[in-house]
């Protein structure tokens, strides 16, 4: 096998590939790469954790035919020293597993092992995936996937929570989060989709998809929600996650009635949050909100700590009411809006589910349930 590449194209693919070969596995080879051409202007890297799989395929004078696998850390941290020039890679026969890497005169040697030991992707039927094809916009998904991914659940015995649940009926699309405690519910729409499919993608597959996005930044993505399987591809990118399995909840069902709305800027909310926040030691430590006539106090206590309190002003002619919230649970949501968006805060009582949302977002809802006082 010889193959000459440019080094930013190789470097693109191996960083890509990154996040999905140096996660944890029980198979060892999973942090390997595997290399192979095809045709006579294309070699394909491909990467998985058994669970998550990436293929990149990318142009490149093809010398010779052949494949390999390497340790793709070792590779990565080699491409990135090397000059911003052509690069030759070449693996010897298969009896010797060695791959050469080659930049002026610079020469690199990897020790590596048979293709035929590395799992490749995953087994799709390519005409279920075809058929059941989703067009996106790229910049709407990763908008959606970032208001959404944050409230997923961390606990493992509620697996069918570990993940965001996209629910596709045509040209309507949901992308549902939720621990229990918070539920971030945003609604898009799919103009000219006929498709209707849902699933619940894990958190892990969530991340790899948006830094796909972010890096690669295509104007569409197409992805398509199988029985097992979500997959996702680009012009020259496919990634194939597994599924959640499970039901998950209904989540229609927590969406509060307010009783009325205020609009509070969300920038002061925040810096509002970290000048009370001091006194809060750790995670569970609630911050207690005050509504009142014209505005809105924070405070924090604690008896070994001290006490810090701050009021904002807001447009508010409702009864006083006292709440206590999680402070990070506020700022995670505050922390994907833009710095100076209005937040509209959905009153209600102190123990039962609260609305935030973002005033030039009216189809994304974030849903959170109060500590006690």
């Amino acid at each position: 096998m010889e193959i000459i590449i440019k080094k930013q194209v190789l470097l693109k693919s191996l960083q890509l590939l990154e996040p999905i070969v140096t996660s944890r596995s029980t198979l060892p080879i999973s942090s390997d790469v595997l290399i192979q051409t095809e045709e006579k202007n294309k070699v394909v890297f491909i990467g998985t954790d058994i669970e998550t799989s990436l293929k990149c395929e990318v142009e490149c004078k093809v010398l010779k035919q052949g494949s390999i696998c390497l340790p793709a850390k070792k590779l990565l941290d080699a491409v990135k020293e090397l000059p911003d020039e052509e690069l030759t890679f070449r693996a010897k026969d298969e009896k010797s597993l060695l791959g050469e890497l080659l930049c002026g005169k610079i020469k690199n040697t990897f020790i590596g092992q048979p293709a035929k030991n590395h799992p490749g992707m995953p087994s799709v039927d390519d005409k279920q995936v075809k058929t059941n094809q989703i067009t996106i916009s790229s910049d709407l998904l990763k908008d959606a996937l970032l208001k959404s991914v944050f409230a997923t659940s961390k606990e493992e015995t509620r697996y069918y929570l570990n993940g965001v649940y996209f629910n596709i009926q045509k040209e309507n699309a949901k992308f549902v989060a939720t621990d229990g405690r918070r539920l971030a519910y945003v609604t898009r729409k799919l103009d000219n989709n006929k498709i209707s499919a849902a699933g619940i993608v894990p958190t892990k597959s969530i991340d790899r998809i948006i830094e796909i996005v972010d890096r690669l930044k295509p104007q569409f993505v197409k992805f398509s929600i199988l029985t097992d399987h979500f997959v996702l591809s680009t012009e020259d990118t496919f990634f194939v996650s597994r599924l959640v399995q499970g039901e998950f909840p209904a989540y229609e069902q927590v969406i509060p009635k307010t009783t009325s709305t205020i609009e509070v800027s969300a920038k002061q909310l925040k810096k509002s949050i970290k000048q009370v926040s001091w006194v809060t030691p750790e995670k569970g430590w609630g911050i207690k909100f005050l509504f009142t006539k014209g505005g809105i106090k924070l405070s924090a206590i604690v008896e070994s700590v001290g006490l810090s309190e701050v009021e904002i002003e807001v447009e508010y002619s409702g009864k006083d009411l006292e709440v206590k919230f999680e402070p990070d649970y506020i700022m995670d949501m505050i922390s994907i809006l833009d710095e100076e968006a209005g937040l509209l805060v959905g009153i209600n009582e102190p123990s039962s589910p609260w609305i935030f949302q973002p005033k030039d977002d009216k189809e994304y809802l974030y849903i959170l349930m109060p500590m006690k006082l």
